[in-house]
């Protein structure tokens, strides 16, 4: 038959047969859960406040227990070899809840529950980077030899100075270990798991949204650039000058500067390309002139008297401006070849004769026999110096990659002085087109190329062709022909009107990129942050306002407390 007790006005059943030793100690370790009759439950914010306070007495009282744990278990060592009862594992922890539930607190509140996790938190931030610096002192050798594990131990994986995913998971796995061990010895297993399982969850994560997230973007960036007719190229320039901070794209789409500005730039970038090519020139040549070993002149003599028939027939002169060119070389080069060897027909000194050469060639016309004629004797003497020079032969192709890059962007780009300035600008406009990557893939090099020297092209040239509030190109004439159709019969469709203006759309991609700007930078923010706070391994004091971030950035903690 069972036994009845009232306790608190409450009538409590126990088992038949059931002591009353036993009795009496269930009812002294559930008194507080057992509510006068009548009585409602605590709450209101003076019980929360209290759950939470309790919550973190609880959760240092965690870490207490982990500390007193090898205590715990000589003495329980002793107990039982003398044959007395001895504390069982877990015992201290629960006999902490019950105490606290005896003040008032209630244990499975979401208030004690939390107040519980941030003491154990906070209590054990740093401490895979204390064990990191007792390894690094302890064995300074072993830890030299994975710099990448003890730096991820000190900031959970979430950075390591540049190492590879292994020696963050490592680290981490370290980390977690002791951060959940240090709370409760019976969660390291799992704490190793979630800790070691970050590195390459987080990786994983960010790849999958950036793929995802890059669909996304070109999808509708080729559509939108399609519906306005600027081309998906411009609307992605748009929201990247967003993302950077950058203001040319929005000084030229609104307008702010000169329409030609962006050609003063490139300009200014071609020009800075040929300072640049002077420089490392001089700077080559300067190891040239050091060099005073004397040329063979007879190869040079050779090519000279080859050329000599050129503009003759049989001592007649049948080409009055190829034999001209002929004998003013012919006179330069034995001229040249009379002065002294030692000042003359040394690497620095044949550079001299070939500058000079070249002078007088570029008095003659391409194809012609005075050209062909100079050529040869131009090429003689540069093929003498890099043969019998070889620091020379380097300079001088440095040189020459350099002019043909010069040549190829003034070329490309119409960017001479004697070009107009509107054929310039056509060119520089022909660079967002949809198939720049193709037929114009070359020009998209080159200016990138100007980029390089401080010029912000791409940019500017996005922004004026979004400058207007009307489609452009075919596009234009679609849009006004069907729209005007699509709103007569359906007035509705003037809501996607906005979606064919290539300024509406710039502003708003704009916009887009610098919203992006500013969560990666509160993000990177939050993390360096919490980076900060794992790696000060407990040498520092943690207020409470970094209590979020190192929640954020550190779940080691969340896996079965207890």
């Amino acid at each position: 038959m069972a036994q009845y007790v009232e306790v608190n006005g409450q009538t409590i059943e126990f088992p038949d047969g059931m002591p009353a030793s036993e009795i009496e100690s269930a009812i002294k370790a559930n008194i507080m859960s057992i509510k006068p009759a009548g009585e409602k439950p605590k709450g209101g914010i003076a019980q929360q406040v209290g759950n939470v306070a309790a919550g973190l007495v609880r959760g240092a009282g965690s870490i207490g227990a982990t500390l007193l744990a090898p205590r715990d278990a000589l003495e329980g060592f002793i107990a039982r070899s003398m044959g007395a009862p001895s504390l069982a594992p877990g015992d201290r922890r629960k006999g902490m809840d019950a105490a606290l539930q005896t003040m008032g607190a209630q244990p499975d509140s979401l208030g004690y529950q939390g107040g519980k996790l941030a003491a154990e938190v906070l209590g054990t931030a740093g401490a895979g980077g204390g064990a990191a610096n007792i390894l690094t002192n302890a064995a300074p050798r072993a830890a030299a030899a994975v710099p990448g594990v003890i730096q991820a131990m000190r900031t959970g994986g979430l950075s390591a100075n540049g190492a590879g995913l292994g020696a963050r998971t490592v680290g981490a796995a370290a980390n977690g270990a002791i951060t959940a061990g240090l709370v409760n010895p019976d969660d390291a297993l799992n704490g190793a798991l979630i800790g070691g399982a970050l590195p390459g969850g987080v990786k994983l994560a960010g790849e999958a949204g950036n793929l995802v997230s890059k669909g996304i973007a070109g999808l509708t960036k080729n559509t939108l650039g399609l519906t306005s007719g600027v081309g998906g190229e411009a609307v992605g320039m748009a929201y990247q000058a967003g993302k950077t901070g950058g203001t040319k794209f929005l000084d030229n789409m609104r307008g702010n500067v000169p329409y030609t500005d962006v050609l003063d730039e490139a300009k200014g970038a071609l020009t800075k390309m040929r300072l640049e090519r002077g420089a490392q020139y001089r700077q080559g040549m300067a190891g040239v002139s050091a060099d005073k070993t004397v040329i063979d002149f007879t190869p040079i003599d050779r090519a000279v008297a080859s050329i000599k028939a050129m503009g003759n027939y049989k001592g007649q002169v049948i080409n009055k401006n190829a034999a001209g060119a002929v004998d003013e070389i012919a006179d330069l080069v034995n001229h040249w070849k009379g002065l002294d060897p030692a000042e003359f027909h040394t690497p620095e000194g044949l550079d001299a004769l070939k500058q000079a050469i070249s002078d007088i060639r570029d008095t003659t016309q391409f194809g012609t026999a005075a050209r062909k004629a100079a050529d040869t004797a131009y090429n003689a003497v540069k093929s003498e110096i890099t043969t019998q020079a070889p620091k020379y032969a380097q300079v001088m192709k440095d040189y020459s990659q350099a002019t043909e890059t010069l040549s190829e962007i003034e070329r490309a780009l119409s960017l001479g002085n004697k070009t107009a300035a509107d054929t310039s600008m056509r060119k520089l406009q022909s660079l967002m087109r949809n198939n720049v990557n193709t037929n114009f893939g070359n020009r998209l090099d080159l200016a990138k190329t100007l980029e390089t020297k401080g010029a912000e092209i791409l940019p500017a040239v996005a922004g004026q062709q979004m400058s207007s509030l009307t489609p452009r190109g075919l596009q234009a004439a679609t849009a006004s022909i069907g729209g005007l159709g699509a709103v007569a019969l359906n007035p509705a469709a003037l809501a996607a009107l906005p979606m064919t203006s290539p300024r509406l759309i710039g502003e708003a991609a704009y916009g887009l990129g610098a919203m992006n700007r500013g969560v990666s930078q509160a993000v990177q923010a939050s993390a360096r942050k919490a980076g900060g706070l794992l790696s000060a391994a407990g040498s520092q004091p943690i207020t409470m306002d970094q209590l979020l971030p190192l929640l954020a950035a550190t779940p080691i903690l969340a896996a079965g407390q207890r």
